[in-house]
This record gives C-alpha cells, sequence and structure tokens, in this order.
C-alpha cells in the first residue's frame, strides 16, 4: 500500500525543510515503522509524563555551568586517561572498568542535558557503529535461522518454537526480515563489561552512518567534547588498581537510574539529603584540591585545557570499506529449508535497490538532523 497521500501530509506539517526532505526520501517501510514507533513510545510513556525522574531534573536545572559541567569533563578525562594507560599496558579488566564508568557518566550527561536550559552541552560520536562488533549484537534473525537448519539436519533437538523461526510466524520472528539483528545496540546505555569493540572499525552494516560522521577507524574517545572543551586524555603511568574520581561519587550517579514511575516522594527526599551531603563533603573537596593543584603547577595548561584534541587512544585498525557495502534486501537465509510453504516463493519481489544518486541525496539530508535522528535513520536502513 503506497503512502503518498499521509507522505504529503507529513511534508506538509513538517516545520523543518530537513524533516520534509527527509520524508520525501523515506521509504514507505521506513516511514511507516517510524511513526509507528512513535506512537509506541506515546503509548509507553510514562505514567509521569516524563522520562527524566526528578533527581535528573533537579541535577540538569540547578547545575551551576561553571561548576558541574566542568567536573563532568574532568571525570571524562580522568577514565578515559586511566582507560589509556591500562590499555597501553594489557590491562583488560581494568580498561573495561574504567570505560564502563564513562559510559555511565556520558549515558547520565546525556539525559541531563536536555533539563539543563543549555548549560551542558555534550557532544561524542554514537558508539553503535563499534558496538554492533559483540558477538551478542551482531547475530541476525538470518544467522538464527540457519543456525536451527545445521541443527535439524544434524539431528540435534530442536523445539517447535524454534522451528517457527523458520516459517513467517509473526509471533516469533515479528516479521523480522533475515538480515535484521536480533539484539538491539544501547549506545550509552550499553550496560555490558565488554569493550573491546571501541578497538574495532565500525561494523559493517553501518557503513552509511560511518560515511555520515567520518569516523572510520576505532571509536574516536578523544573526539568527546563538554560544552565545547575536548577531554583532556593525558599519558599516565599504569595502575594495578581502579582509581575512581570524585565525580563518581555524587548521588546522580545512583539515582539517575531508577525509572520515574518507581520514584517516590521519600526517596526523592533521600535525594535532595544525599546531593546536599555530597555537596560539603570530602569528594567535592577532592576535586577543588585537585583543580587547584593543577591550576597552580602550569596555569596556562590548566586555562587551555580541551582546546585541543589529544591524540588518539586507539591503535589504528583497518577501516570499513564504506563504499562497497550495501544494506542487504529481503531474502531468505541461504540454508533455508526446502519444506517452507509454497506461497514463500510466490511473494513478491524486492524493491529495486535505490540509485547511487539517490543515495547521495539522502545522505545529504540525514547529514542535517540532529545526532539522535541521525543515528535512528542509518539503524532504519541499515539494520
Amino acid at each position: 500500500m503506497k503512502l503518498d497521500g499521509f507522505r504529503e501530509l507529513l511534508v506538509k506539517k513538517a516545520g523543518n525543510v530537513s524533516v520534509a526532505n527527509l520524508v520525501r526520501f523515506m521509504r514507505d517501510d521506513v516511514l511507516s515503522d517510524l511513526v509507528i514507533e512513535s506512537l509506541e513510545k506515546m503509548a509507553n510513556h510514562d505514567s509521569n509524563g516524563s522520562k527524566a525522574n526528578l533527581a535528573i531534573r533537579d541535577f540538569g536545572s540547578e547545575m551551576d555551568p561553571e561548576h558541574e559541567p566542568k567536573m563532568i569533563h574532568d571525570a571524562l578525562s580522568h577514565h578515559a586517561s586511566q582507560y589509556k594507560a591500562a590499555l597501553n599496558s594489557g590491562n583488560n579488566n581494568l580498561s573495561n572498568a574504567h570505560a564502563k564508568q564513562m559510559w555511565k557518566i556520558l549515558d547520565l550527561a546525556h539525559k541531563v542535558q536536555s533539563h539543563s536550559d543549555g548549560k551542558l552541552d555534550v557532544d561524542a560520536v554514537a558508539t553503535q557503529p563499534w558496538e554492533r562488533n559483540l558477538k551478542s549484537k551482531s547475530e541476525t534473525f538470518g544467522d538464527r535461522m540457519n543456525n536451527i537448519k545445521r541443527r535439524i539436519d544434524s539431528g540435534e533437538p530442536v523445539s517447535d518454537k524454534e522451528k517457527d523461526w523458520l516459517t513467517n510466524n509473526p509471533t516469533t520472528r515479528a516479521n523480522k526480515k533475515p538480515h535484521f539483528f536480533i539484539n538491539d545496540t544501547e549506545n550509552w546505555g550499553y550496560g555490558g563489561k565488554d569493550f573491546s569493540f571501541l578497538q574495532q572499525a565500525p561494523h559493517e552494516s553501518k557503513a552509511d552512518e560511518v560515511r555520515l560522521h567520518g569516523h572510520n577507524g576505532a571509536y574516536p574517545l578523544e573526539a568527546i567534547k563538554i560544552n565545547g572543551k575536548h577531554i583532556d586524555i593525558e599519558d599516565r603511568p599504569p595502575s594495578d588498581h581502579y582509581i575512581s574520581h570524585p565525580f563518581d561519587s555524587h548521588p546522580i550517579m545512583e539515582h539517575s537510574l531508577e525509572k520515574p514511575g518507581e520514584r517516590t516522594p521519600e526517596r526523592d527526599a533521600e535525594y535532595r539529603k544525599a546531593r546536599d551531603e555530597y555537596a560539603a563533603g570530602p569528594h567535592m573537596d577532592k576535586y577543588f584540591a585537585d583543580m587547584e593543584s593543577r591550576q597552580e603547577k602550569d596555569p596556562q595548561a590548566h586555562a587551555s585545557r580541551g582546546e585541543q584534541m589529544s591524540a588518539p587512544v586507539h591503535a589504528p585498525v583497518t577501516p570499513l570499506d564504506t563504499e562497497s557495502y550495501r544494506v542487504p534486501q529481503e531474502s531468505a537465509p541461504s540454508s533455508a529449508p526446502t519444506s517452507a510453504p509454497a506461497a514463500a516463493s510466490q511473494a513478491a519481489p524486492a524493491a529495486a535497490p535505490p540509485s547511487d544518486a539517490q543515495r547521495e541525496a539522502r545522505r545529504k539530508v540525514i547529514a542535517t538532523l540532529p545526532p539522535e535522528l541521525r543515528a535512528k535513520m542509518s539503524k532504519l536502513y541499515g539494520e
């Protein structure tokens, strides 16, 4: 079914030229998926009408532009420097621990910035192209179907539910195309322990997104900026243990993880009490002492901190061939069972892939969008 009428309505309603152009270029299936996803989010919205709990909103609205953003910048600089030192010394457990803390802080910062009235601005390359390299995130529905077929052929036990994967049973696969990935990437919300994907080139399925932002190597930690200042990644001697930063103990790190609908007035009161105690406690004293020490040691270096990008953290890797990769068209897995329903063979042929000129026009339109929407459009076209 064509969506031309609905598409024209959206174009007329669009208040932004870039959005209007994006609607014009978008495939029917992508447009419908995006609209349905938006409606589902509205239906599943948190009961208090906000995605952020009171602690996040309080932290953002009450932050001092000369204090909290700089503390977040210093915390990320610290953990990135410790990550680099641990990585260079071959201590993978320690490098993963510091990377995990960086992700927690970045996840918090992204939640807070929309409630900060412009006092906090986070600029970092979305991590999905690299995260997709994880084994748990790279399995497609076709991979799963082929594995089930292989087990059937070898006589291994297979459940009835698994056999349903070999059909178009909507309950099992939700009508997902074989090249769609089973598990979503999580960006800053990634909660795993393995961050080795940061040292790899982007996954091939993210070729379009890589072409847009131009980062085609290991993940560019050094490109992260807070309020326009690059994080300061120093060359430090390796440590044999985890070294925390004063901001790690801020109560917002704990309270920001709780869903708004699960908060109680008592819990909000606990946050405010913990916030005030933190402000007058030893962690803040240590942070200010560290800043004063930096200032006294080299006033000029301290004042210019973050104005220049630090040297790359990760070693060079073979870049992704972004020009050769194309998003797979809908097709059955290579080893699909011969006993598949006859109707499958009579399915309508897949739409012709867009021409290079159309793809380039689409890229230019997507490049004008905000980072989160750019990443979303790459996911819808590439997964």
